[in-house]
Formats: C-alpha cells, sequence, structure tokens
C-alpha cells in the first residue's frame, strides 16, 4: 500500500482543496451534530423518566400486573400483595406507594399543568433525593405537598418563594378531589422534572386519599428492602413464587432498565430520535462522498500516472481511506466542541439533563468512522472501475 506516500498525498490533496471543501464539510459537521444531537434528546427524555426510578429507595420493586411504565398513572394492585410479601424470608420491609397523574392550577387563572402526585407514610424512606427527609414529617398536616425543586413552567416560578419559608397554594383539578380542591404547597426537594410533566408533588398517604379518594389497599408500587446479606435474586424468586401473576417482581436494577427499554423502543420519542440517528449517519455519508469524489474527479488523470506506474488497488484503498478518516476526524473534533455549547443552551430552555458522556461520544465517533466506511466504499468503485488508458484519452 506504500502507507507513507499515500498519506503524504491525501493530505496534500485535502490541503490543495483548501477552502473549496469548505460547504461539504461543514454538511458532514451538521450531520455529527445531528447525531449528537438526537442521542442527547434520547438520553435526555429517558433519564428523565428514570429520575424517578433511580430515587426509589428499594431492593426489589413490586407493580401491577398490566404495568409498563411509571408515566402514567399506574395500575394497581391489592395491598394484601404486601402484606404476604412481608412474609417472605429475607424480606425487611415492604412499603407501599401511591402514584397519580392530576391536573393542577398554580394560582386560580393559571393554565392546567399535568402533575404526578407520589404518596406514601412521612414515617417510610420512599425516595433518596435532596430535601425530602428533614421535611417528611410536615407532610402529615392535612391538605400539604412538597413541590419538586427543580419543576418546569409555572411550577419552577413558585421554587423561590418555597425555599424562603412561604407556603403557596395550588388548586386541583380532578373531578374526584371531593372536599378538597386546595394543596398548601409548604417546601420542595429536588428530583427532577419528567419530559411528560413539569413537576412532582409528594404527599402523605392519607392526604393521598383524601385528594384522590382512592382506598388505601390500591397499591401503585410496593418496595422491599432486604435484611443484611440478603440474596436478591433468591429473594426476588421467593416474592414471584409467593404473590404469582397477579404482579410483576423486578430486582430495583431491571425495574430501571425495563423503564430504559420501554421508552427507547415503545415510545414515539424513543422511535423519532432513533431515525434521526439514521437520518444523520446518512447526510454524513453523502457529504464525505461529495469531499471524495470532488478529490478523485479533479485529480483523474494523476491516478492514471499512477496505476500505470504499478500501484494498485491496495494502494488507491489506502489513499481513499486515509481521505475519508481526516475529513471524519476534523468534523468530529469540531462537531464536540459545537454540541458542547448546543447542550449548555437545551439545558437552560428545558431543564433536563444534557451529558456528554464518554459512552455516547464513542458512539458518535464509531457512527462518523461508519459514514467515513460507507464513502469510501462508494468512492473506491469510481476509482477502482476506471481504466489507465481510458484516463489518459
Amino acid at each position: 500500500m506504500n502507507l507513507p506516500f499515500s498519506t503524504r498525498l491525501a493530505l496534500r490533496q485535502l490541503q490543495y482543496k483548501g477552502f473549496g471543501l469548505l460547504a461539504p464539510f461543514a454538511g458532514v459537521c451538521v450531520a455529527v451534530i445531528l447525531v449528537f444531537i438526537q442521542l442527547g434528546f434520547k438520553d435526555a427524555l429517558t433519564g428523565s423518566v428514570l429520575n424517578f426510578d433511580r430515587a426509589l429507595s428499594a431492593d426489589i420493586v413490586i407493580a401491577g400486573r398490566q404495568f409498563e411504565t411509571i408515566a402514567y398513572s399506574p395500575p394497581w394492585f391489592a395491598r394484601s400483595a404486601i402484606y404476604q410479601a412481608q412474609g417472605v424470608p429475607g424480606v425487611k420491609k415492604v412499603t407501599p406507594v401511591y402514584i397519580y397523574m392530576a391536573q393542577i392550577r398554580a394560582n386560580e387563572r393559571g393554565d392546567l399543568l399535568a402533575t404526578r402526585f407520589i404518596g406514601f407514610d412521612p414515617a417510610d424512606e420512599v425516595l433518596t433525593v435532596p430535601g425530602l427527609d428533614v421535611q417528611r414529617s410536615q407532610l402529615r398536616l392535612p391538605y400539604t405537598a412538597l413541590l419538586d425543586a427543580r419543576s418546569r413552567n409555572q411550577l419552577a416560578d413558585m421554587v423561590p418563594a418555597l425555599e424562603q419559608g412561604k407556603t403557596l397554594r395550588i388548586h386541583l383539578q380532578n373531578p374526584v378531589a371531593g372536599t378538597a380542591t386546595h394543596i398548601d404547597m409548604i417546601g420542595t426537594y429536588s428530583l427532577g422534572p419528567d419530559f411528560t410533566f413539569p413537576g412532582s408533588l409528594v404527599v402523605s398517604d392519607l392526604n393521598f386519599y383524601r385528594l384522590f379518594q382512592q382506598p388505601a389497599d390500591r397499591v401503585s408500587l410496593g418496595l422491599v428492602t432486604l435484611q443484611p446479606g440478603g440474596d436478591p435474586e433468591r429473594v426476588r424468586n421467593a416474592l414471584a413464587a409467593r404473590l404469582g401473576d397477579n404482579v410483576q417482581v423486578w430486582l430495583h436494577r431491571d425495574f430501571v432498565e425495563a423503564e430504559r427499554q420501554y421508552f427507547t423502543y415503545r415510545t414515539p420519542v424513543g422511535i423519532v430520535t432513533t431515525f434521526g440517528i439514521v437520518v444523520g449517519i446518512l447526510i454524513g455519508v453523502v457529504f464525505i462522498l461529495e469531499v471524495l469524489h470532488g478529490i478523485i474527479e479533479s485529480n483523474l488523470s494523476e491516478y492514471a500516472v499512477l496505476r500505470a506506474m504499478g500501484y494498485g488497488n491496495g494502494f488507491c484503498l489506502a489513499l481513499v481511506l486515509q481521505l475519508a478518516v481526516a475529513v471524519a476526524v476534523a468534523a468530529f473534533a469540531a462537531s464536540l466542541l459545537i454540541t458542547l455549547l448546543f447542550y449548555r443552551l437545551l439545558e437552560q430552555a428545558t431543564l433536563l439533563s444534557f451529558t456528554l458522556e464518554p459512552g455516547m461520544t464513542l458512539t458518535v465517533c464509531l457512527a462518523t468512522l461508519i459514514m467515513s466506511m460507507l464513502a469510501v466504499v462508494f468512492a473506491l468503485r469510481k476509482l477502482l472501475s476506471s481504466n489507465p488508458i481510458d484516463l489518459f484519452a
């Protein structure tokens, strides 16, 4: 392949084209940035849903038989399953949790906001999040709640006053609210918003019943804490055998992963972002191919001389491959810097977490190299199919 010569030739050709490569190079950067943004949105939106799942203080999670995702009001199961689970060897405690999605108004004239209500006994540790433990006892007061300090929209406007110790009232828009149509927010905790709704409210199990008239024997989730030294897999299997088909039983990590899989493969958001990644790669292939074709077209006579001198297909492959990789690496480096800026802007606009993880960076780097390899396949066909005699003619 004569790599030293092919490398020098590839760099000289890129240098010679100079500003003529600016437009297709910008196109490659746009494609790489598009892949970065799609992956960022996918991780941010999925991660926002998983904020609640990760924060659950549990070794094992029990849910209803028809449960699919925590993003909506989950189907309930009978509280008797909680009592049955309590008797399984290795189980230290099982905590019932109540979850409901309802609409509220931040004030009497405000817009309706879809909000998640999380109810549990204030004596139980349910969520491992900052600010909750020191205020759980206050939830015993009637019609009180804690607001997620990382909420969005009108709820976010109320956070500063709550953090200063003020009490603010919101109005519940729910036909089953009964005698209570308001909730007094008495403090904040920090969980993080879900892309499906702007914030979450924590209430006691008694207030949950007062607000939604749901019987206490209808449980959304059961959080299982194991005895010290307990084997999670063994206990999970024992729970599944004891409770039967009426519920689903997961290890906590499997519960989180099931949620991730659901939003990645079974929701429009996951499907659209995956499609966007594929489109970004195809766009990159087109623009890298434009760079390679431009260089090949303008140097066909020179390539004919080299092939007539005995430089074979291996040399041509090395040359075109190095041209493609040089363009891809330069575009990836430039796109990485621009993506960091875009991520900061998106975080400020959405309050979601856009983080450039090493795994994501490696994925986009591989996608960029795939773009270049695909472009090489198409560009090399043109060069190898040509005959030196025809080129001289």
